[in-house]
């Protein structure tokens, strides 16, 4: 984990790294209150640095296989760093409507359900649905399937359990934040979306930022560290790097919330560039150093690596028929 401190040590290592520019020198205030001198041509090294702060503190990264249930068009599971949430989901497309009074004539209709690990869903599964479906409408292509329904179902298999405590501590019961979840849930929609081809615009993914009592930025907080927190935020990303969702709960200032969503940024899309995007033909380079790294380093490399799998999984085995 990465503390201010230690980013205020990168900035001045930076800083004077390069003593030997003649620039005058402006003052720069950082997050926290501390002034640092600046040469103007160093000052854009600010962002870089931010960023690879929530790289360095986002820890394990999440797991990801697709096409893990047989009677499903699609499916995914999903499985959150530090031994979180794992979320197994189960997508229909297309099917047909139940009731007809659902049918959109000019779009599908989508519909979410969110299982929780024990009992019945109830008003904060309602909720986490309700987000996750508007999410997924604004990437899914409905207007190539009009009168049809996509089907999503996420069962959460398990939950994260911190040990350490008597008696150990759970996540993901009524009267806990319901924004751990959400990020887990989002990202599994959109795996078990991509397993069953289902049509979208841009891919996208989640992350979870807790904000310490001491300011620290911790990505994918474990329970412990949630509960400790001053406030959570969860934001979601496309591929374009578009803000989809932004869900936040506790107390907070602006400038923490802009820094919560710059570590966010960063986990989910690491050095995903959006300006790699052709503006000739909109296609995005599926070779180079970004994407063809075997490294994983936020929630977009997952994505890829699952699909990579299952397409050398289809490969083999027409090969082997």
């Amino acid at each position: 984990m990465i503390t201010y401190h230690m980013l205020v040590t990168l900035l001045v290592h930076s800083v004077n790294n390069q003593k030997s520019h003649s620039q005058p020198d402006h003052v720069c205030q950082d997050l926290q209150g501390i002034k640092l001198s600046f040469s103007p041509v160093f000052a854009p090294l600010q962002q870089p640095l931010i960023l690879n702060m929530a790289q360095g503190i986002m820890g394990d990264p999440p797991q990801a296989f697709l096409h893990t249930l047989a009677s499903a068009d699609g499916s995914a599971t999903y499985i959150a760093p530090n031994g979180g949430f794992k979320i197994v989901a189960g997508v229909n497309y297309p099917v047909e409507v139940p009731y007809r009074s659902d049918e959109v004539s000019e779009s599908t209709f989508l519909e979410v359900n969110l299982r929780p690990h024990n009992g019945v869903s109830m008003v904060k599964e309602r909720h986490v649905e309700d987000l996750i479906k508007r999410t997924i409408q604004s990437i899914v292509l409905g207007e190539e399937t009009p009168r049809t329904m996509l089907q999503i179902t996420l069962q959460v298999v398990s939950v994260e359990t911190d040990e350490t405590l008597p008696g150990g501590v759970k996540s993901g019961g009524q009267g806990e934040t319901y924004l751990d979840i959400l990020a887990s849930s989002i990202n599994a929609a959109v795996l078990g979306c991509l397993d069953a081809g289902v049509q979208m615009r841009a891919v996208a993914g989640a992350a979870l930022v807790a904000i310490g009592p001491d300011q620290q930025l911790v990505v994918n907080p474990n329970v412990h560290q949630r509960k400790m927190s001053n406030s959570l935020h969860v934001f979601c990303f496309n591929s374009e790097g578009k803000v989809l969702l932004m869900e936040s709960e506790g107390r907070f200032t602006m400038s923490e919330w802009k820094e919560a969503e710059q570590a966010a940024r960063s986990a989910v899309l690491g050095h995903n560039d959006p300006s790699n995007i052709s503006k000739q033909n909109g296609d995005v380079s599926m070779e180079g150093d970004d994407t063809s790294r075997n490294s994983v380093t936020c929630v977009l490399d997952v994505v890829r690596k699952a699909m990579e799998a299952r397409v050398i999984k289809d490969k083999n085995w027409r090969q082997e028929s």
